[in-house]
């Protein structure tokens, strides 16, 4: 092993006998304390983006101006690029005031502007190359383009003191400004819009719910309408047949009475002849007994009638009362789950039985009646029977018009088989297992056209 003298310079890497390295490594540590610590104002001129572009912008243009010790320093975007962001330049001036021609409130507008700041701000907003910006602000002025997503979006400038140019750091420390400021700018735009659009759909939700209740409260109200105006079609229903027994009271029992009173006088004639005398007397009675039947159902029928709970069943049950004599008992028996139907079919439903009950009160000769509702998944049977004397066959007979009977009997099993057949229903007339005769109604539980007729 050869020994040698040791060469310091080798091992430290610099030779630092000599004061010019050491000058130079002062320098050159300056150097970089100073780019630290410009990029660290340059990241703390990009966290501003949730303040807005326009702060952003101030911010940038602060880093810039401050980082080279600048006279004059500006930013613009060209005309077309981010045209949400307002104001579309700003510029320092020496005292170090912002000053622009439009789309900042607070600042006021530039006067006795350099040649170089006026051409370089007009290049930029049009849109001109990198080498026209350059060129257009003078030797003193280091200019950088705002990039984003390979293209120019705007300009970044910077003009020092004359006789004190910008070295390599600040022209590397200005681009990193640039490029950052780019990207942070366009970031600022969209979370900015992202908030507009948040509070949009906000208020838009709020609308919404406002109308969501709005349209409850309304259909709560049509619901109520509805069902008040179902109550008022039913009622009507009953108004119009305790008119209609009015009318019978008129046409039919007045007119007994007035035969009862004929034969009365007839047998008044008659005193003294015996013969003659009792049959007229006990025709007069028998008449007079159709008479106080009958006005008893009339009785009935123009009573006042309870409102009731508005279920088919229920008026049904008021039906009875009106059309049955107290001689007869009556009974309503519900099959299934009662709910309520259209009202068309309601309405044909009601008269069906209304004039079944009467038919059978007049003709049935019988003690009592019982109605039948039977609530199917797909329709509802309507059975009114009784247990009088009556035959189906003979009934069907008459309606076919195959038998004489009483022309206000077959009109009105016409009518009930018209009312069947106007909801799409199925008129039955069969022996009935009380022994009288039993008239049944298969309908649909959904009437389409829900039809009410007139009369």
């Amino acid at each position: 092993m050869t020994e040698g003298p040791t060469d310091l310079d080798s091992l430290l890497g610099l030779r630092s006998v000599k004061r010019s390295f050491f000058d130079q490594y002062r320098a050159a540590e300056s150097r970089l304390r100073r780019s630290m610590h410009a990029l660290d104002r340059v990241s703390g001129a990009l966290v501003r983006t949730a303040e807005g572009p326009e702060e952003l912008m101030l911010s940038v243009l602060r880093v810039a101006y401050d980082q080279l010790d600048a006279e004059w320093a500006l930013v613009a975007l060209r005309d077309g690029q981010l045209p949400s962001v307002e104001p579309r330049h700003v510029i320092v001036d020496p005292e170090g005031r912002f000053v622009a021609f439009e789309g900042r409130d607070l600042a006021p507008v530039p006067e006795g502007l350099p040649k170089g700041v006026v051409n370089v701000l007009l290049a930029v907003l049009r849109g001109g190359r990198s080498t026209e910006v350059a060129d257009a602000g003078g030797p003193d002025a280091v200019t950088v383009p705002l990039l984003l997503h390979g293209g120019v979006i705007g300009g970044l400038a910077s003009w020092r003191h004359p006789g004190r140019p910008a070295d390599d750091i600040d022209t590397v420390v200005l681009r990193i400004l640039a490029a950052q400021a780019a990207v942070a700018l366009h970031n600022s735009v969209l979370f900015r819009d992202q908030e507009t659009l948040l509070a949009r759909a906000e208020e838009a939700y709020e609308e919404a719910r406002g109308h969501v209740v709005e349209l409850s409260r309304r259909n709560s109200e049509l619901e109520l309408a509805h069902r008040e105006l179902d109550a008022a079609h039913r009622q009507r229903i009953l108004d119009v047949e305790r008119s209609r027994m009015a009318r019978e009271l008129h046409d039919s029992v007045s007119q007994l009475v007035l035969g009862a009173g004929m034969h009365l006088q007839l047998g008044l004639d008659a005193v003294g002849r015996v013969d003659q005398q009792r049959p007229l007397l006990e025709k007069a009675v028998h008449l007079t007994d159709q008479a106080v039947d009958q006005l008893r159902s009339v009785i009935y029928a123009l009573r006042t009638i309870d409102d009731g709970d508005g279920r088919l069943s229920r008026l049904i049950e008021d039906l009875c009362r009106l059309h049955v004599p107290s001689s007869m008992t009556t009974e309503v028996r519900v099959l299934g789950d009662e709910v309520p139907t259209t009202p068309g079919i309601e309405h044909e439903l009601l008269r069906i039985a209304g004039e079944a009950l009467a038919n059978s009160a007049r003709h049935s000769r019988g003690h009592g009646v019982v109605v039948t509702l039977d609530f199917g998944d797909e329709a509802v049977v309507l059975t009114v029977e009784d247990d009088g004397v009556g035959r189906p066959e003979d009934l069907r007979a008459m309606l076919e018009g195959e038998r004489t009977g009483s022309p206000a009997e077959r009109q009105g099993l016409v009518n009930m088989r018209e009312r069947a057949e106007l909801v799409g229903g199925e008129l039955g007339i069969v022996q009935s297992d009380l022994g009288g005769v039993a008239i049944t109604v298969v309908a649909p539980r959904v009437d389409g056209l829900d039809r009410r007729p007139a009369r």
